[in-house]
């Protein structure tokens, strides 16, 4: 196995796997949702804009954007905002593992909506998926308000990522991909724009994990993924995307000491696995 024969295998991984560090860098940082997200997806697109023009490229981001592109944006910064306010009192895992069931939410709507048919084994896969969450909250719903909040946060998360999932099926495939991806994350900053009004300026030992936060999850791993789309089948692009839950997974035990009961850890590993075949039995699949 060479580095040429398989970057775009490589770069598919990297790509979900620096997506996967915005919680850890959430927690770190201890910045307020709203800054986070705005400044990922404002110096992403910045930082984008920049790639683009050194590279000769900057006529991909010249046209009109569609008004589909857009509403992915404001859907971007949706699904971002309530991902990153869920974990202030949810864990990392629960949070993640719930927007990661959007993919089989997202074959059920798209069953009835755009007629993608939904077969027996995709069906027993959701089903599984969804039971694996269920697993992962120990059959049970904690009373406390905060926890309650949080799983709020994050099922706002889930469904705004569907949505999210099901537009972008809907772009047209005329629409270059770097032109899709500028105008989401500009959208996306500039939605979450009127939240920062009452922020406080960011410290100086805060600056560094938000432009860690623009340059990795938001531009590299961008960038990563984008070159991995275009020579990757579709099933095994979304196959490699399960590895950005398995490294939340990962830091939320190595990093925050978040306590997993061995149902809960099963409850993540069928999540995990009806996701991955799911990836195999679809023929469409999106990435965050």
């Amino acid at each position: 196995m060479n580095f040429s024969s398989y970057r775009y295998f490589y770069m598919a991984a990297l790509a979900a796997m620096m997506m996967g560090t915005i919680g850890v860098i959430a927690r770190y940082s201890e910045v307020a949702p709203a800054s986070l997200t705005f400044y990922r997806l404002g110096l992403g697109a910045f930082i984008l804009a920049l790639y683009l023009a050194l590279t000769g490229q900057l006529r991909f981001i010249i046209a009109r954007p569609p008004l589909l592109v857009l509403l992915n944006g404001v859907l971007l910064a949706s699904f971002i905002l309530c991902f990153l306010s869920a974990i202030q009192t949810i864990s990392l895992t629960l949070a993640i593992l719930l927007v990661y069931l959007a993919p089989a939410l997202s074959a059920i709507i798209a069953h009835f909506l755009f007629a993608e048919r939904l077969t027996s084994r995709t069906f027993l896969l959701i089903l599984l998926a969804f039971f694996g969450f269920a697993m992962l909250q120990e059959f049970q719903i904690d009373s406390r308000i905060e926890q309650q909040q949080g799983l709020w946060y994050a099922l706002a998360s889930l469904i705004t990522y569907t949505a999210f999932i099901l537009l972008n099926k809907k772009v047209p495939d005329t629409v270059p991909l770097y032109h899709k991806s500028f105008y989401q994350l500009l959208v996306g900053s500039c939605c979450v724009l009127p939240f920062m009004v009452n922020q406080p300026w960011p410290e100086a030992q805060q600056w560094i994990w938000l432009v860690i936060a623009g340059l990795f999850p938001g531009f590299l791993a961008l960038i990563c993924a984008l070159q991995a789309i275009e020579h990757l089948p579709t099933r095994v692009f979304g196959t490699l995307a399960y590895l950005e839950p398995v490294v939340v997974i990962t830091a939320a035990w190595l990093l925050f000491a978040e306590p997993m009961s061995w149902l809960q850890w099963l409850g993540a590993l069928v999540i995990l696995s009806s996701g991955v075949a799911q990836a195999w039995l679809t023929q469409d699949t999106e990435i965050k």
